[in-house]
């Protein structure tokens, strides 16, 4: 052990608080994310004063790391100042904020060695077990209160700028999606030049649609009002869908092209699929059945579990692409054992389809919205590195 690597025992101590009054408000259980969350557990006919009380800047742990896979469920909690969590949870705090700082040790359990070496020291026959002497015998490097909040805030503003950067993304898909259903929904897009001449009424240019008089009629296919100036169609006349492929195991790589699954990025594959971006449907899996998304602008590869859908020149893909997440593809689902979602399903979704200059416009608003939110993501992509930095320079004890 180096110089400066203490056992973590000597700073700790354990907290068990009952919730003697009862209170049934801020019930959390912990993710292996390292973070609180809502308690998912059945409360009905609970004894909550059995529940365990933790305050802020205190630490909650599950010892049973069975079935967590390789992460160790622990979490300070910052955003409260108390909260209830099972009586299975182990509960404990600093002893010295003047020798540890909370925040610090919070950064070691966030390193992957720490997993790492919690499972390996995880010992039981029928469940496996982190217990309390194992947590205590943890090592890590103190340096002086000093430099461990330096560290601290280093890491914070890492931290806070990638919340900003995900936040922006958020607003701009929040401005895409408040667009597209004025437009596309409410029909309050904006009256054409052509239009407005055409009808004789050129005082309507730039007016919303349907405030201003715009026509609009019932669709049986639709089963809703649509803009009589639109037309209407299959989705399997509009565009094209092909399944992903069945992976040899055997080309997975570190690095390669990114295999898209219903689960999200399921590692990198050595041969691509896709070289542009396109929308990706769900179509298999335990959750997420009919969830849309929008690949990124890089070559890629998709498994069984999605449907790329490429589209031709009758519809723009940023219509299309909030159209679909609009819609409740999930109801397609036709599985019994697992989800599943057919392109026979897709082809025959009724789409409504816009003029050409209106999603032309769209268009325009939404490759706007997906640069900007490229450019953020980017941006955050190295902003992890830098925190995976910082957090190597605790192990070198810096």
């Amino acid at each position: 052990m180096r110089s400066n690597y203490k056992k973590l025992g000597q700073f700790i101590q354990v907290v068990d608080t009952r919730n003697k009054e009862n209170r049934k408000d801020n019930l959390l259980g912990v993710s292996t994310q390292k973070v609180f969350i809502d308690s998912v557990a059945n409360t009905v006919g609970t004894d909550f004063k059995k529940y365990k009380i933790v305050r802020k800047h205190q630490f909650t742990y599950v010892p049973d790391t069975s079935r967590r896979g390789d992460k160790m469920g622990i979490a300070m909690l910052d955003s409260l100042e108390q909260a209830l969590v099972s009586q299975a949870y182990t509960v404990f705090e600093v002893k010295d904020l003047n020798l540890l700082d909370p925040e610090y040790l919070m950064m070691w359990f966030r390193r992957p060695e720490f997993d790492r070496y919690a499972r390996f020291k995880s010992h039981g026959s029928v469940r496996e077990i982190f217990d309390w002497q194992e947590m205590c015998d943890v090592e890590l490097p103190v340096p002086s209160i000093e430099k461990q909040r330096e560290i601290v805030r280093e890491y914070n503003v890492v931290n806070d700028r990638i919340a900003l950067n995900e936040q922006l993304i958020q607003k701009l898909e929040d401005t895409a999606q408040a667009i597209y259903k004025q437009w596309f929904i409410d029909f309050e897009f904006p009256i054409s030049k052509e239009y407005a001449e055409f009808i004789g009424k050129p005082e309507l240019e730039g007016k919303p649609y349907k405030s201003s008089g715009g026509d609009v009629a019932y669709s049986e296919e639709l089963e809703c009002e649509v803009p009589t100036i639109w037309n209407i169609g299959n989705l399997g006349t509009l565009v094209d869908m092909k399944y992903g492929k069945m992976l040899n195991s055997d080309k997975f790589t570190s690095e390669g092209f990114p295999v898209f699954s219903g689960y999200g990025i399921r590692g990198y594959y050595s041969e691509f699929m896709y070289e542009n971006p396109e929308i990706l449907i769900v179509c298999r899996g335990v959750s997420g059945t009919g969830n849309v998304v929008m690949s990124p602008p890089k070559a890629f590869i998709t498994n069984l579990s999605i449907v790329a859908s490429i589209c031709q020149s009758s519809v723009r893909k940023g219509f299309l692409y909030y159209f679909l997440k609009f819609k409740n593809l999930r109801s397609l689902d036709s599985g019994s054992a697992q989800s599943m979602i057919t392109i026979g399903d897709l082809e025959k979704v009724v789409v409504p389809i816009p003029q050409e200059s209106l999603q032309e416009s769209f268009e325009q608003i939404f490759e706007k919205v997906q640069r900007q939110q490229r450019v953020f993501n980017k941006e955050n992509g190295k902003l992890v590195e830098l925190k995976s930095l910082l957090l190597g320079q605790m192990y070198r004890g810096h």
